[in-house]
């Protein structure tokens, strides 16, 4: 996926409106990507799309970031048992 999908495919799940600043967009969807990549070994496009909602939501690191992330590892703890199990297939 393009950076450039991404970042509409990110507003859409934040149901971006008309003429509100996008620039820091693109930076949250880079560390959206580096986050799943740790997390699991390779770049989940729906993973990255909801980490990179959570870094705008929380712009400010606060410990609801952190919650916030650690709500995310169920979704990081499937997507590396459903590659486990593709690959015993």
């Amino acid at each position: 996926m393009t950076d450039q999908e991404y970042l509409e495919k990110l507003k859409s799940h934040m149901h971006w409106e008309e003429g509100m600043d996008e620039t820091m967009l693109p930076f949250y969807i880079v560390q959206g990507k580096k986050y799943v990549q740790k997390a699991v070994g390779k770049e989940v496009e729906y993973l990255v799309i909801m980490c990179a909602g959570i870094f705008y939501e929380y712009r400010v690191a606060e410990k609801e970031l952190g919650a916030a992330l650690d709500a995310m590892t169920p979704f990081f703890v499937q997507e590396v048992f459903s590659d486990v199990e593709t690959t015993d297939e």
